[in-house]
């Protein structure tokens, strides 16, 4: 992928490969910088919270998803990428559309941050702030966690 390889080198970035977004045939630099910092978002997520129950349901499972609390479709990147947002959860969990989850997600993550961290993240989300990455925002977090 020459578009990629490029991106690489013009930021002096390793290949990391794209986890979720810049995988279709309609990519774009954005979307392959976004899914570059999936991956090495979601990776560091996971590492966090290794040794934590899923922030879910409490068990202790060997494999966790990197699952987030506040929904992140449409223009949430935000969202998509707060380490508050996003926590350790087994994959039956993280496979819930339905929102029955999100109930004792947040309790627990009350437990984990507090409640007036996990309100923000409600007051953050309720307002749909639209908000467009340059693609600077995205080296400086993928280095943030490459480095």
């Amino acid at each position: 992928m020459a578009a990629k390889k490029k991106l690489c080198e013009q930021y002096d970035l390793p290949n990391i490969p794209c986890g979720r977004w810049g995988i279709t045939k309609s990519y774009n630099r954005t979307t392959l910088l976004k899914g570059m910092l999936w991956t090495v978002f979601s990776k560091y997520i996971r590492e966090r919270d290794s040794e934590l129950p899923c922030i879910t349901c409490n068990l202790q499972v060997d494999e966790k998803h990197a699952g987030h609390y506040a929904p992140v479709g449409g223009n949430n990147i935000e969202m998509c990428f707060d380490e508050e947002n996003v926590n350790g959860e087994c994959p039956t969990c993280n496979a819930d559309f339905d929102g029955w989850h999100l109930v004792p997600m947040r309790k627990n993550l009350v437990a984990k941050y507090g409640e007036e961290t996990v309100a923000g993240i409600d007051q953050r989300v309720s307002r749909m702030n639209t908000v467009k990455w340059e693609e600077e925002d995205f080296v400086t977090r993928i280095r943030k966690y490459t480095d």
